[in-house]
């Protein structure tokens, strides 16, 4: 019985002693951190850039609202016109990155300009079944609808 209890304490300590294939073992522990990092900051710039895209549209859309209210019959709801405009919609659309036009809304705005001139139009872009979607899910986030206004006096 002697025998065997110093053999089986020699061979722990060597054991203990034996290095190989600690960085392994790290890299299995760190990885994992590492990838959910990388996959959170994919996310928050696809959310920023999209949020960024939505934003520039609508001002692009107030500008262009501007030429058509400034016209001897302007339409009663701008904002309607404008987004039926699918040359409009199809070149602002082309200038985005993200934007797709089945999830884009541009909300309805009659009696435009109002009575201190000012021109507001909202668009709504819903990320139902996108990327954005899809990685907020994994981090735990509803992540729906983004709306953006822009305004600009007439």
């Amino acid at each position: 019985m002697r025998r065997i209890v110093p053999s089986l304490d020699r061979r722990l300590r060597r054991f203990r002693a034996d290095r190989t294939g600690a960085v392994t073992v790290e890299f299995v522990i760190i990885f994992p951190l590492l990838l959910m990092m990388l996959l959170l900051i994919v996310f928050v710039s696809l959310l920023i850039s999209t949020a960024s895209d939505v934003q520039q549209l609508a001002h692009e859309l107030s500008r262009q609202s501007l030429g058509r209210l400034t016209r001897s019959n302007p339409p009663a709801d701008v904002c309607q016109v404008m987004a039926q405009d699918t040359a409009l919609m199809n070149g602002l659309l082309q200038q985005t990155l993200l934007l797709r036009s089945e999830q884009l809304t541009v909300n309805p705005c009659p009696g435009m300009p109002d009575s201190d001139g000012f021109v507001t139009v909202t668009v709504t872009y819903n990320f139902a079944g996108s990327l954005v979607q899809a990685l907020g899910e994994n981090f735990g986030l509803d992540i729906g609808i983004i709306t953006r206004t822009s305004t600009l006096k007439l």
